[in-house]
């Protein structure tokens, strides 16, 4: 049962078996399936910064166990389900346990426009409610914008494919990229306080801070979000947004334009436009290699749409620089 057997816990006392369901995306925390004596499954990550490059790359010793611990997750609103049913730290970080949720994530199809109104609508809901948290035990804002810069990702690239891609996807986001986009993407890179105080001088929550469709589903009326603590920032709800449409706008099959109307819609009266220019830039530090690689892509229908969508984040860049 690996490590988990060294965590005491009510629910990991009550495992009867484990096996082993490899890593968790990209980041290299190991998961495991278990049963319960009652006969139901949970899933257990270790998130272990001695495998996880993200964890090492912000600088979480396992943030989410303090994050439990602080009692941020009881203010979490009726409208999402984490999951989680214990934390605590662990080798390396931290042992979770959730609900075994799969059947309700976007595993195989993108979500309707029904349900992505209820992920937005929950996120909403979410940033509402922990506006008043407090704890000392998150991501550094700066540390968020840059865990996907050339200079974050180098010590990785040897043992990690996402490190090793988004150095490859740089020097080409660079050559694409005109001029002033490239000069505030570098800025960014290498002077992230700038941003980070911008955005941080905008009304501000704690964002769970990776909305991307692997670790979301629906489940009726409520939105199911998982893998906090790594990217969890405090910062204005429109960083979760942006993050949110980068990532995800190719596998919905929705423009940039479209998303954006439909973050705008959820949010109403608390839609911040500044402080949404603003994490746009933010999102593109973070994902600018990863348009570069789609719009060099050898399938001219990929190359042709991320080509589009470069131009679509040049010019938000170019909206928040004024």
């Amino acid at each position: 049962m690996q490590d988990s057997r060294l965590v005491a816990t009510r629910v990991l006392d009550r495992l009867v078996r484990t096996e082993p369901l490899g890593s968790s995306g990209a980041s290299g925390s190991a998961l495991e399936r278990g049963w319960l004596e009652d006969g139901s499954t949970v899933v257990i990550k270790h998130a272990d910064a001695r495998q996880d490059w993200i964890m090492q790359a912000t600088g979480d010793d396992g943030r989410i166990a303090a994050l439990w611990a602080d009692g941020i997750f009881a203010r979490v609103p009726p409208a999402v389900d984490h999951a989680m049913l214990d934390v605590e730290p662990g080798p390396g970080g931290a042992v979770v346990v959730m609900r075994d949720v799969s059947p309700q994530l976007f595993a195989d199809a993108p979500p309707t426009a029904d349900e992505r109104q209820v992920l937005l609508g929950a996120a909403t809901a979410l940033h509402a409610a922990l506006s008043t948290a407090e704890t000392a035990h998150l991501c550094p804002l700066a540390a968020y914008l840059t865990f996907l810069s050339p200079a974050a990702c180098a010590p990785f690239a040897a043992d990690h494919l996402v490190p090793r891609l988004a150095g490859e996807g740089w020097a080409r986001f660079h050559e694409l990229a005109d001029d002033d986009v490239s000069a505030a993407v570098t800025a960014v890179h290498d002077d992230p306080a700038q941003l980070a105080g911008a955005l941080l001088e905008r009304p501000s929550t704690i964002v769970h801070g990776d909305l991307k469709l692997a670790n979301l589903g629906v489940a009726g009326a409520r939105a199911v979000v998982l893998d906090w603590g790594t990217l969890t920032t405090w910062a204005p709800p429109a960083v979760d947004f942006a993050w949110y449409l980068a990532i995800n706008a190719a596998a919905t099959g929705c423009s940039h334009d479209e998303l954006l109307a439909e973050i705008r819609a959820a949010q109403g009266s608390r839609y911040d436009e500044q402080a949404q220019s603003l994490a746009l830039l933010g999102a593109l530090a973070q994902l600018g290699w990863e348009k570069a690689l789609g719009a060099t892509s050898d399938d001219a229908a990929v190359a042709g749409r991320e080509r589009a969508g470069l131009a679509w984040w040049s010019a938000a860049a170019r909206t928040a620089l004024g």
